[in-house]
Formats: structure tokens, C-alpha cells, sequence
């Protein structure tokens, strides 16, 4: 059973963990009862590495009878170039479609039979296939998976089916004017950047891309030293290690390098850019640098966004009515960033409000007591998005990848309950400046010098 992709820009405004939560949420589910918390599974967590160099984390949950796998391919933007952009997100999705062992109607058949969703998805800073079954079924599934991984066909009629179907997505990207300032408000961020390469690639990168191609680069990236598994499910330590060992353990450890991502060069300006397009409604977006996920500053800044937001529904939405929609998101890139988007026909009228909030952020000193109320509203948020196995993967994986180590994860609920007012002011004031406004409508309804004000 497959699910549905998501448009191909989405990618690039939620990032592959955000996708990852989506899709466990939204896709097809297989009915099981909410998973423990992270913090409560602590002592049913552990790690172990294959032989030649495979890590795994695995979580073992009774509660259900899903398991899920998650195997990341570190890299992303760092293992493509202008050329080649695209071609992780095209190699996996064309892996898929038959490998040397199984056959596309096999596949098809399999995974309807079995109720088995795979999918994949690729980022700035890793690609992943993902799997989810239940307990009966996970030998199969997992025979599948692996074969997709190990030993993809790369046909030639199923690479032009898909290589269409991507290009088709790629050229209905601006057709949205949020998609465009979407992808807009990044580039002017990531310039200079390797973020700059899209993972999504372009019309002409993707078009560009041979089965030849594909192969090479299923080749570079085929090693252990790469890759990380994540399983989360009603299946032992034991099992799972016997299973990995015996579909993965050939694979060579390679010779990646996990090199530091650098800072984005242009993250001390602001910067301002406009697409003439007529529209009901004028559409903006501001992207700026964030700490990372393994920064110091990372929880408190966590809770200051979530507090914008709420000043933003508040003044932009109801008490104003000025907008439907405004809103503040983090991300948890490696060179991270955030952004700041609304829709509007007032939008000088908009962007002023919503930089007032800011500033009541940076000056303002909430009370302890209103922060403790706002912190518990904020984690059960996380809790909430926690519930399904494959969220509690893509969440160990997002920090075992970014945040320095899995377990981190585990502490950091004690990390954001110490968030102190005066840290909200702190983060506030370092972060929430210098933002890179893409903005789609008409250009008289703009003041260019208020926008590029903070």
C-alpha cells in the first residue's frame, strides 16, 4: 500500500522529520493505541552496531502491534550538486517501482496484501526510506525494504514514468504563489549555501538524470558509515539485530565524512524581493537563521516561536482581522532556520503588527507563572505529535542526525521546563531579526524600507 506524495515543494517547508509526522498522521493509518512518551520509553530505548558499521537505535513499544523502520542516507544537499539536484529524491522513489528480486506488480501486490506503506523522502540533510507494518507481517516487509535499498532495478521505462511525474510537480511550483515565496525566501537565505541545491532539484537537473546516473550514485551512497536505521515497534532487541545483520550486514562501511554544515553567508542582512503576480490576497514569507537542534538556545527558542504564533493569531487574526493565516515556524535543519509567514491584503498594515509582537517578545518579561502555563501547553503539543511510532522514529533520528546524540532527546523536556523568561528575551533579541521576505502580489500595496526595517 502506498501513500500519496505530497506536492514536491513541501519538502523544502517542513523538512524531512515535519514530512515524517505528516505522513504518520495523515497517510493511511494502521490502527494502534497512542505509543509511550519519550521520557516514559527511556529504559525501553538502546542502541547497537552491526559489524560493519550499521547503527541502530531501536525502541521497543508493546502497546501496539506496528513497528516501524526508518533508514537515513546522511548527506542531502551535501551530496548533490546544481547538475545533479533532485536525484536522491527520483533514485529512491524509482527504487520502488521493482528491484532484481521482486518485480513492480510483486511489490504492489505485497504491500496491499500485507497493509505495509513505504515511502521516502529526501532533505537538506539526509534522505529516508520509511516503513511501517504490523508485527505478523514485519519479515516480509522488511525483505522488501531492503531489496528497494540493496538491489533497486533502476529500469528504464519506470525511471521516465517517474522522471514525469517529478518534472510535472517541479513545473506546478509556482503555480501556488505561497509555494513560490516559499521557495523564494529560502533561496535568498541559502545563497552561497549548499542548502542553495534543492534536494526537490529543478526541471532541468531532474530532466537531465539517467538510470546510469542513478546507479553511480546508489553506489556513493551505499555504506554504512551513511547510514543510520531507526525502528520503533512490538519487536525485541534480538530480533531486530538478527534481521539487520542478516538483510544489511554485506554492505561496506565506505568512507563518509559527517563535515560540519557551515553558516548561511547572508544570515546578517535583511533582504526584501517581490513577484509582481495578481492575486485576491498578497502573500508573504520572511526566513531567518535559527539555532540548530543542538544548540543551548534551541528549547528556549522552541518556546519563544510557539509564543509568537499565539501573538500572532491573537492580534493579526482576531483582534485586527487583518489575516486568516499568520504564523511563526522553527525548523530543525542542521544550519537551521525559521520563518515568519501571512497572508494579507494589508500587508505593510500586517508586517507592522507582527514586528510589534516581536519586539513584546524582546522587551517584554513574561511572568514565570504565565511562561509555566504556556510551557505546559507547548509539551503537550509535543506530546500529541508523539503518539505513532514512525513520529517517535523520525524524532530519534532527528536528533541522533542533528542534535548530537538520541539521547539528548531524552532530556529534553527538562531542557524546555527551565526555559526562564529572561531566555525568551535573550533568544528573541539574537534571533528574530534579519528576515529575508519573499512576498508575492501587487507592488504598490509594499514599503520595501518597512519590510527590510528589522
Amino acid at each position: 500500500m502506498r501513500i500519496k506524495k505530497l506536492p514536491v515543494n513541501l519538502m523544502q517547508r517542513l523538512g524531512v522529520v515535519t514530512l515524517l509526522l505528516f505522513w504518520s498522521t495523515f497517510s493511511p493509518v494502521l490502527a494502534q493505541a497512542p505509543a509511550l512518551a519519550p521520557t516514559a520509553s527511556a529504559d525501553s530505548t538502546s542502541e547497537f552496531v552491526t559489524a560493519n558499521g550499521l547503527k541502530t537505535i531501536h525502541r521497543e513499544v508493546k502497546a501496539n502491534e506496528v513497528v516501524a523502520v526508518q533508514i537515513y542516507f546522511r548527506g542531502g544537499s551535501r551530496n548533490i550538486t546544481e547538475k545533479n539536484a533532485g536525484i536522491e529524491n527520483l533514485m529512491f522513489d524509482v527504487a520502488q517501482q521493482g528491484t532484481k528480486n521482486f518485480s513492480k506488480s510483486v511489490i504492489n501486490r505485497e504491500l496491499a496484501r500485507t497493509g505495509t506503506i513505504i515511502d521516502s523522502a529526501g532533505g537538506y540533510d539526509f534522505s529516508v526510506m520509511a516503513m511501517r507494518c504490523v508485527r505478523k507481517n514485519f519479515d516480509r516487509s522488511l525483505e522488501l525494504m531492503a531489496d528497494m535499498i540493496l538491489n533497486p532495478l533502476f529500469d528504464e521505462k519506470e525511471l521516465a514514468l517517474v522522471k514525469d511525474q517529478t518534472i510535472n510537480g517541479l513545473r506546478q511550483q509556482n503555480d501556488s504563489p505561497e509555494s513560490t515565496v516559499a521557495i523564494l525566501s529560502n533561496k535568498l537565505l541559502y545563497s552561497a549555501h549548499p542548502y542553495f541545491n534543492s534536494p526537490d532539484g529543478t526541471v532541468e537537473s531532474v530532466s537531465s538524470l539517467t538510470a546510469a546516473d542513478l546507479k553511480a550514485h546508489h553506489a556513493k551512497i551505499l555504506g554504512t558509515g551513511r547510514m543510520l536505521v531507526v525502528v520503533v515497534g512490538s519487536i525485541t532487541l534480538p530480533e531486530i539485530k538478527q534481521k539487520l545483520e542478516a538483510s544489511f550486514g554485506k554492505i561496506p562501511q565506505g568512507d563518509f565524512k559527517n563535515e560540519m554544515v557551515p553558516a548561511f553567508a547572508k544570515a546578517s542582512a535583511p533582504e526584501f524581493e517581490l513577484v509582481n503576480r495578481p492575486v485576491a490576497t498578497n502573500y508573504v514569507r520572511g526566513t531567518f537563521a535559527a539555532p540548530p537542534l543542538d544548540s543551548p538556545d534551541y528549547p528556549a527558542f522552541s518556546v519563544a516561536v510557539d509564543i509568537l504564533g499565539q501573538l500572532f493569531f491573537q492580534e493579526v487574526r482576531v483582534r485586527r482581522n487583518l489575516s486568516y493565516g499568520a504564523d511563526a515556524t522553527l525548523l530543525s535543519n542542521r544550519a537551521n532556520s525559521a520563518y515568519l509567514s501571512v497572508t494579507t491584503q494589508k500587508p505593510n498594515e500586517t508586517i507592522q503588527v507582527m514586528f510589534d509582537q516581536i519586539e513584546f517578545l524582546k522587551r517584554q518579561t513574561i511572568r514565570e507563572e504565565g511562561l509555566k502555563a504556556i510551557v505546559s501547553g507547548f509539551l503537550t503539543k509535543y506530546y500529541t505529535k508523539l503518539e505513532t511510532n514512525d513520529a517517535q522514529a523520525a524524532r530519534l533520528a532527528e536528533y541522533e542526525l542533528l542534535g548530537g546524540n538520541w539521547r539528548r532527546l531524552l532530556s529534553w523536556i527538562d531542557e524546555v521546563n527551565k526555559v526562564k523568561p529572561e531566555d525568551i528575551n535573550r533568544v528573541s533579541k539574537a534571533y528574530l531579526k534579519n528576515f529575508h521576505f519573499a512576498v508575492a502580489g501587487n507592488p504598490k500595496e509594499f514599503n520595501k524600507d518597512l519590510f527590510l526595517s528589522r
